[in-house]
């Protein structure tokens, strides 16, 4: 029986979401799992699932954490760098004292810039992940920057990013009368609105951005605010559009809400980046705006307008398949178990 320990400090949704996945993966396999994490907000609405033959626990302390490690473990997993500084003590006994017998990093977000954050700024310091096994780093992400960590070589690991393709399931109710959006780097939303405006539906936007002058009929929320409301206005929508500006230096800006929201099934419209090209092809399971503007937002909405049922259905069902063979949380921890714990051991 493989003993493994998930920490996982880096309270956010995508992060809950990973939980799910791991512990849906280890199903069949001799492993008990336990989970320390540092989450404040309230995610019952995505479901913490109970790890198999282990135990769920809220981070209290380096003190608490070290009476109750029931280690050495078999396989220490970190998941990010943790958000709050009472968590850094904690991260780094892990990643340079704690027994185990093996030890792997996995990003699931790119890696905070100097100055952004105090686990990371002392990870560079202490070259904190530098008795680790191995690291995953996203694939658009600096491979100099993990370097400093301490990953580099042939320890350091790439991987796509992924969503929970079980929890963003298909919606059997018809889609409404308005478009929706939602991320906050890179966006442009004064396009975007001018852009539904013309074709006569309405626009719902999630975001922390700050919107500037907000047209009248466009519904503008708070992303953080309005997570457990995410999965059901992509699913009502008549399509999910993602305005990012021509310029934004990240190419792969915008994809964890494209991924969600092709995962349910909905026409997605986006920029076109080489990133975003191995995962939607124009009109089949997706649309491009080649550059951000007013009339390129209402010909794109347009061509989906004009999509009839049964094309609506087929792009959705093509969506979804392309989430699942390219960007499945799922096919993730699979993939990292079969390589870190053998299958049934």
């Amino acid at each position: 029986m493989k003993k493994i320990l998930l920490a996982n400090f880096a309270e956010c949704p995508e992060n809950l979401h990973f939980e799910r996945a791991f512990v849906r993966a280890l199903a069949g396999r001799r492993a008990s799992l336990d989970i320390v994490h540092d989450f404040d907000f309230d995610y019952r609405f995505i479901g913490a699932q109970v790890p198999p033959g282990g135990r769920r626990l809220k981070y209290a302390g380096l003190a608490e954490l070290k009476r109750e490690f029931r280690g050495p473990y078999d396989l220490l997993v970190l998941l990010d760098f943790p958000k709050r500084a009472r968590c850094a003590p904690a991260f780094l006994w892990l990643a340079r004292e704690a027994p185990a017998a093996k030890k792997i990093y996995i990003a699931n977000h790119l890696i905070p810039m100097p100055g952004h954050n105090l686990t990371a700024d002392l990870g560079r310091r202490f070259r904190a992940l530098s008795g680790l096994d191995a690291g995953y780093m996203l694939e658009f992400d600096d491979r100099g920057l993990w370097g400093e960590m301490g990953l580099e070589g042939g320890r350091l690991l790439t991987r796509g990013y992924a969503t929970d393709c079980e929890y963003y399931s298909p919606a059997p109710a018809a889609a409404g009368d308005y478009f929706f959006s939602a991320g906050s780097a890179g966006r442009e939303f004064a396009a975007l609105s001018a852009g539904v405006k013309a074709t006569g539906l309405g626009l719902t936007i999630f975001s922390d951005a700050k919107p500037g002058r907000v047209p009248r009929g466009v519904q503008f929320l708070p992303l953080a605010k309005n997570l457990h409301n995410l999965k059901a206005a992509a699913a009502g929508a008549r399509a999910v559009v993602i305005p990012v500006k021509d310029d934004h230096i990240n190419e792969a800006a915008g994809n964890s809400i494209a991924f969600l929201a092709m995962a349910l099934g909905r026409p997605v419209l986006t920029r076109r980046t080489p990133y975003m090209e191995r995962f939607i092809k124009d009109g089949v399971n997706g649309f491009f705006y080649a550059s951000l503007s007013p009339g390129a937002v209402t010909r794109g909405l347009n061509r989906i307008l004009r999509l009839s049922p049964a094309g609506l259905k087929r792009l959705g069902a093509a969506a979804r398949r392309s989430v699942l063979q390219q960007a499945n949380l799922a096919g993730f921890c699979d993939e990292f178990l079969r390589k870190f714990v053998r299958p049934g051991r």
